[in-house]
């Protein structure tokens, strides 16, 4: 964390915090509309999930495993969304999944049992399935968007309901940089950042990224990340979304 005093960086936790996982491969954090608890979720290459809890100890971040699952595959990307308590996985060769993100509910029976959103039967869709974040609008409204990496495109999904899948977009060359391609993060912020993103933006990991040389010819440089403002995204979708920049993430679920 940052020292408010002398703006430099402290050690925030409590303890080293150690996952029983062999590989994580995803991680997301979690703030619950009902308790005001905050939770880490953990996916590990496997397909096994750890929620920790995360508390303070003494003015210190401290942990504890509340809960634990598995899906039957690799797994990387995942979501909570902090207003309608739903955690998203994407298993990577097979489908997204949604589970109850509180670790009990009144049926205790059920409360790891996910539900498959979307799967490979969507033409849309193309494995691996990567990253996955939430657009947030008031009233509970905006959209789940999943990177379908094998055919480097972008999945929108109503954000409640049974999800219905509304669509793809991807981000092609520009005249001075390229589109993306190979990814596997994604984040969006729906709330206005300033003139040039008044409506937020959506932002991708461009796993191939390739740079235009002098003679105009093609070179690989390293990964980096692509920026589209949210404008455009509704553009490329043609009217299917809406836009909403009243929604600040420092004041949600407050």
């Amino acid at each position: 964390t940052v020292n408010p005093a002398t703006k430099e960086l402290v050690e925030a936790q409590a303890r080293d915090l150690s996952s029983k996982l062999a590989e994580v491969y995803g991680f997301c954090l979690y703030k619950s509309p009902k308790t005001k608890k905050i939770y880490a979720f953990i996916v590990g290459k496997s397909g096994a999930v750890e929620q920790w809890e995360l508390f303070d100890n003494q003015g210190k971040i401290d942990g504890k495993i509340v809960r634990s699952f598995a899906l039957k595959s690799q797994c990387e990307g995942m979501v909570a969304d902090d207003e309608t308590g739903i955690l998203y996985i994407a298993e990577e060769n097979n489908a997204i999944w949604k589970f109850n993100a509180e670790p009990a509910s009144e049926k205790a029976e059920q409360v790891n049992e996910g539900k498959r959103i979307a799967d490979l039967s969507n033409t849309a869709l193309k494995d691996d399935l990567e990253g996955l974040t939430i657009y947030y609008a008031a009233d509970k409204k905006g959209y789940l968007i999943a990177s379908s990496q094998g055919n480097n495109s972008y999945a929108i999904f109503e954000r409640t309901g049974d999800n219905a899948y509304l669509g793809s977009f991807s981000i092609s060359n520009g005249e001075t940089i390229d589109g993306t391609s190979d990814t596997d993060g994604i984040d969006v912020i729906s709330f206005g950042l300033g003139e040039k993103y008044p409506n937020g933006f959506f932002i991708a990991q461009d796993g191939t990224n390739d740079e235009k040389s002098k003679e105009g010819g093609k070179t690989k440089a390293n990964q980096n990340f692509k920026v589209v403002s949210w404008e455009k995204v509704v553009q490329a979708m043609k009217g299917k979304l809406i836009t909403d920049p009243t929604q600040n993430p420092r004041k949600m679920n407050e």
